[in-house]
């Protein structure tokens, strides 16, 4: 199938789902998000990219009239909600102009606010709550932008979604359930990303602080320009669905 517009992408029996949908691709970008979170958490004991916390935050702090908290986590929550709007807004501005695939534009939009952060620039002004408000920002951007993995929802920067389907898979594989395990596979693989991307923030942090994030930001851009010299180059889709 041929899919016109945007410099003639194509999908084909090869290449049925869009580059940012690969299994590969789901589990470098839950390794990202994994080493933001051993940031985050390592320096101001908060999740950056996991929202569920910040939520029950909420209303523990109201209960316990917890106002600084109460700040903190509503803060946190709607920087998420902004980033996820950004996305939605650059997409909307591709569908537009139709020059450049918005996935550029998110990956290097989330490494460039990484490396301002790396810098250290910020960090007179910023306290550690602050620094990781920004972070939930940036996985807003990166939650909304990739969620699918093989045509499959997913989530690679909060994961209990794909430890529930992890488990799910691997019971209908016991139950019969034929390609269950292989299914099961790919979202076990991108726990285990997470967690070792949690692994290597944690250490990095340890060793280099705020200096660890300029990691991840190469990451993205590393992941930008694969995608720029060899798929699209090959005219593959690569937005996701």
């Amino acid at each position: 199938m041929i899919i016109y517009g945007k410099g003639m992408i194509m999908t084909t029996n090869q290449h049925p789902f869009p580059v940012m949908e690969n299994p590969g691709i789901a589990c470098f970008l839950a390794i990202i998000a994994g080493m933001m979170n051993g940031f985050t958490y390592d320096q101001a004991g908060v999740f950056g990219t996991v929202q569920s916390g910040n939520v029950i935050m909420i209303g523990h702090s109201l209960a316990t009239g917890n106002w600084a908290h109460l700040k903190i986590a509503a803060l946190t929550v709607l920087a998420f909600g902004l980033g996820s709007m950004t996305t939605v807004f650059i997409q909307y501005l591709d569908s537009v102009r139709k020059k450049l695939n918005w996935t550029f534009a998110i990956l290097l939009l989330e490494a460039a606010i990484l490396c301002l952060l790396a810098t250290g620039i910020l960090t007179p002004y910023l306290s550690l709550i602050g620094i990781c408000i920004i972070i939930s920002f940036i996985a807003g951007m990166q939650g909304n932008g990739f969620h699918k993995m093989k045509g499959m929802l997913y989530g690679n920067i909060a994961v209990t979604m794909v430890a529930q389907l992890a488990f799910n898979h691997l019971m209908r594989f016991l139950c019969g359930t034929k390609g269950a395990f292989k299914t099961a596979l790919l979202f076990f693989a991108v726990l285990i990303s997470f967690a070792l991307g949690g692994f290597c923030g944690t250490l990095l942090t340890h060793h280099f602080h705020e200096h660890s994030l300029f990691v991840p930001a190469a990451l993205l851009v590393l992941l930008a320009i694969y995608l720029y010299f060899s798929p699209r180059k090959k005219g593959i889709a690569i937005d996701p669905t």
